[in-house]
């Protein structure tokens, strides 16, 4: 069965994985031109706030079922934090919508801070063909977090929500590449 030219893979279910990965990434690009493109700023930004929270809550599904198919513990430990940060993440979104609270602010960017440390652990403690992607979308997520920890208050919302756009954006994508690269070297060798 094939979908979007994909084959599934009978070895351990990463087809599902790289589609909603796909259609993560596909979302957060959504957000980013609904974002880009839509004449009235305070709507826009109460409507993609409600995209992330939704986009983010898939993520963390994303990187929970991601824990469960890594075979080693570190993997899984890892995955399992940076699911439970993003789900962190979208609780803080739905708290404070606008992100006018400095403890709140400060809350979210150690969430992601936690969600980027997950990662490049993965990465630089796995011996799979993908794990560049995972590292790179670890060192994306680090980098979001230290510019809404850092570089806030924004004068807009708008700049917080399109820089955690971006992360989604970037893991959904990394998430694909990784997976791609995964099951080619697996068909490979069959």
């Amino acid at each position: 069965m094939t979908i979007l030219g994909m084959r599934e893979p009978e070895w351990d279910g990463s087809y599902r994985n790289r589609v909603w990965s796909l259609a993560l990434g596909i979302g957060a690009g959504a957000v980013l031109l609904f974002l880009q493109f839509t004449p009235r700023p305070f709507l826009a930004t109460i409507a993609a706030i409600l995209w992330l929270v939704a986009l983010m809550g898939v993520a963390a599904l994303v990187q929970i079922r991601q824990a469960h198919m890594t075979a080693r513990r570190l993997g899984w430990i890892a995955w399992r934090i940076a699911g439970a940060s993003y789900i962190v993440g979208a609780a803080i979104l739905i708290a404070d919508p606008l992100l006018g609270n400095r403890g709140l602010v400060l809350a979210l960017a150690i969430a992601l801070a936690f969600t980027g440390l997950a990662r490049l652990s993965f990465a630089l403690g796995s011996a799979q063909p993908g794990r560049f992607w995972f590292f790179l979308s670890g060192v994306v997520t680090l980098a979001i977090a230290m510019a809404i920890g850092f570089a806030w208050p924004f004068s807009l919302i708008a700049p917080a929500i399109k820089l955690l756009a971006l992360d989604l954006l970037v893991l959904g994508v990394t998430n694909f590449l990784a997976h791609i690269g995964t099951c080619d070297n697996r068909m490979s060798s069959t």
